[in-house]
């Protein structure tokens, strides 16, 4: 209940601020175990993948970013796992693992903050030890506009065009322990493909 409300009113919050426009809906895997990684310009880009995605997610979010107001309430609300915090990155790969063994959502940022461009910046290995991990499909989403709605140090979001561009899945071996050189590989594979889609919107 508490997740469908917050869900319901992010969505009114963003169609206030101008209707996003989503494209590859169909590519979203209706049952199973996903990975979800989305690029990251602005602090909405939470509020707007949970308002629109038709399944329940479960974000991996930096720990400090639940002492944020509003941000922190909304995660909290959507039973995110709160991860680089010390002594609590082994528990969120753990707990993360689990949502994904259980046929679940995860959904993460893979550049592990909120990017003052629309270009891309260094991925972390995170989602690529998980995928490997549990062998559950990687969704690469691209978003664009809602750096210009809410931008870093910005208080009060403004109305923007946003855009939303959704993949096809695709998913990796599974590998009881991936090396460094697998996640490597993955990591290269994810952001060519998103820098693609990124120059192609």
């Amino acid at each position: 209940m508490l997740y469908t409300l917050v869900k319901l009113t992010a969505k009114y919050f963003l169609w206030l601020l101008g209707k996003p426009v989503i494209t590859g809906k169909e590519n979203i895997p209706r049952t199973g175990p996903v990975i979800v990684v989305a690029t990251h310009t602005s602090l909405l880009d939470g509020f707007l993948l949970a308002a629109f995605w038709p399944r329940r997610l479960t974000f991996l979010s930096a720990a400090y970013l639940f002492k944020m107001p509003g941000v922190g309430a909304f995660l909290r609300a959507t039973g995110a796992i709160p991860v680089q915090n010390e002594g609590s990155e082994l528990a969120g790969i753990r707990a993360a693992l689990r949502v994904l063994q259980g046929g679940g959502t995860l959904a993460l940022f893979p550049e592990g903050r909120v990017g003052q461009t629309d270009r891309l910046g260094p991925f972390q290995t995170g989602w690529a030890y998980l995928a490997l991990k549990a062998g559950a499909p990687v969704l690469p989403v691209v978003i664009r506009g809602t750096r210009r709605a809410l931008p870093v140090g910005a208080v009060f979001p403004r109305r923007s065009k946003i855009n939303v561009q959704i993949a096809a899945p695709w998913a990796p071996e599974k590998v009881r322990r991936p090396g460094q050189e697998a996640l490597a590989a993955l990591n290269t594979r994810l952001v060519s493909q998103m820098e693609q889609m990124l120059n192609e919107m």
